[in-house]
């Protein structure tokens, strides 16, 4: 079915791609070399398959929306790396984590971020202290134990859909950012503060159990569907 037209203004659809599944095996062929070398970088044979099963369902997702075949779609990289259609205007973004990935598809500038939340045992105040901004600092300790692991990773997810929405990746401090509450519950308006988030806007999606799960895009009124790929 061709998704071509079926986007809309103001509007992002969000794709969650289990990796676990082989039939992403039979679509590899739709690869170009350079990901093909990309996913033999990864260390170990795991992570190379989950690269190559999450690009392979990238390109089957945007060629339903160009309506173009996905051998053939091309990409160019900004200057941290962020993906782009070279050709159309079509914006999208992706995040893989663990076993499952999420594709974030919008005519708005867009970011996405998947991530698995680790067990307790993990250096947690250290990584507090590299992602938190103070005023998180706080609130987080104030918490149950209990609560805090799930509560650091939402706020780690949402700075990362931010920066990815940028295009920025590490150039953005992640503990000079915070979120103001917007006008619902899974709303935030991203802070900044040298002033450079004005205008950013987090939402919090329902995520694989295990994971916290955010978009980011230009808007506070957007729509956002969930599909399975």
């Amino acid at each position: 079915m061709s998704l071509a037209g079926s986007l809309q203004y103001g509007e992002a659809h969000v794709w969650q791609v289990s990796l676990d599944n082989p039939i992403w095996d039979m679509f590899s062929s739709v690869l170009s070399e350079d990901e093909r070398e990309r996913a033999a970088r990864f260390v170990t044979p795991q992570l190379q398959q989950h690269f190559r099963r999450c690009r392979s369902a990238l390109r089957l997702v945007l060629a339903r929306y160009l309506n173009r075949p996905a051998s053939q779609l091309r990409f160019s990289y900004g200057q941290f790396g962020k993906p782009e259609l070279a050709e159309h205007r079509l914006q999208f973004n992706l995040s893989h984590s663990k076993d499952q990935g999420l594709i974030a598809i919008s005519s708005h500038t867009v970011g996405v971020d998947l991530e698995f939340i680790k067990p307790p045992g993990s250096d947690l105040p250290g990584l507090i202290e590299l992602v938190c901004h103070e005023q998180e600092k706080t609130r987080l300790h104030s918490l149950p134990e209990t609560d805090k692991l799930a509560a650091f990773y939402r706020l780690w997810s949402r700075k990362e859909a931010y920066c990815k929405m940028r295009g920025a990746g590490l150039q953005i401090s992640l503990p000079g950012l915070h979120f103001v509450p917007a006008t619902t519950p899974d709303l935030h308006a991203v802070a900044a503060d040298d002033g450079s988030a004005e205008g950013s806007y987090v939402y919090d999606l329902i995520p694989p159990p295990g994971f916290s799960a955010n978009i980011c895009l230009p808007m506070a009124n957007a729509k956002i569907a969930l599909f399975n790929a």
